[in-house]
């Protein structure tokens, strides 16, 4: 096969559709057909993808084999012309891939990625997972409208150690069993601040002197249950331990935490106390185990300055 010249890739790429495809095209018209709306080739979210719904923070991908690299390790070896450009292009196309499946998730994009073939061969089944994607997507946001109850936790730190709180003492406890952090339930009228250094003089005896707010956690249940929690951190304290009522309080070193018995969406967010960046997480429930994790989401950087100028301002 004759080897092209620079100029004739370069005309046959520019002919070639970047967007509104064939497949893409077979899918929005399904979609629009069953009465969703939805926005394409947004430039406002990262890798511009093909469907995207904002509110539900849902993105969809329809993606070329030869483009994306589908089966790449054994397709690249029937790839005769051009080797030199084509192969480096289509690699670094998979590893673009990647980068935007990384970064959109920690916006608390969900992502769905269907190949062109699973799109013309095997469509119902697309459209069904999309469908149950987006009516799942609406569900949480409303479950997330609905909340009313509100709770802080905080993690007080000293040498190396979280102070925890096994659950052991109380009847009909949701946590019994559970080791978890120091906090309880927001007052009528009650700041999250006010709430956790309340609540952790209750619990532990302890006074706070200075906290950390590192962010909220959203929980989320298929019984109905919806509650927000704001995180906080502490290792400005002073006061003598005291019991309890609630259960058992004991210093345990941050290497160990992690093999106790903890809920499984703690176990998404406890690594996060190191960081002081502020995110919000949602964790969703189904039938008593963890089904998803969203996030974690981080302010942006440009939220923050925004908050210290209005600050400034007054």
């Amino acid at each position: 096969m004759k080897e092209r010249s620079k100029e004739t890739i370069s005309y046959t790429m520019s002919r070639i559709r970047g967007k509104d495809t064939g497949i893409e095209m077979k899918l929005r018209k399904a979609l629009h057909s069953l009465g969703y709306h939805y926005e394409c080739n947004s430039s406002k979210v990262f890798g511009h993808p093909d469907i995207v719904f904002p509110s539900l923070r849902l993105v969809i991908f329809c993606d070329s084999e030869f483009w994306h690299g589908y089966n790449f390790k054994e397709a690249k070896k029937h790839i005769h012309s051009n080797e030199a450009y084509w192969i480096p292009k289509i690699e670094r196309n998979i590893e673009r891939d990647k980068e935007v499946n990384e970064r959109l998730t920690k916006e608390g994009y969900r992502i769905l990625r269907y190949w062109g073939f699973e799109i013309n061969k095997g469509f119902d089944r697309v459209l069904k997972e999309v469908v149950e994607a987006i009516e799942e997507e609406k569900k949480i946001r409303e479950w997330l409208n609905r909340i009313e109850e509100v709770t802080t936790i905080c993690y007080l730190e000293k040498d190396d150690s979280y102070l925890m709180l096994l659950r052991n003492k109380k009847k009909n406890d949701i946590n019994k069993g559970k080791w978890i952090g120091v906090g309880g339930h927001i007052e009528n009228g009650e700041s999250p601040a006010a709430c956790v250094k309340r609540e952790v003089k209750e619990e532990t005896g302890l006074n706070l002197k200075k906290t950390k707010y590192l962010g909220k956690i959203n929980f989320l249940n298929d019984c109905l249950h919806a509650e927000k929690m704001y995180l906080f951190k502490s290792s400005s304290f002073d006061g003598e331990l005291s019991e309890c009522n609630e259960g058992e309080l004991r210093w345990i070193k941050k290497d160990k935490i992690m093999d106790l018995p903890l809920w499984e969406g703690d176990k998404a967010f406890l690594p996060l106390l190191e960081s002081d960046k502020v995110f919000e997480m949602t964790l969703v429930y189904k039938e008593g185990k963890l089904s998803r994790v969203i996030g974690p989401i981080y302010k942006k950087e440009k939220e923050k300055r925004g908050r210290k100028r209005k600050k400034t301002k007054n």
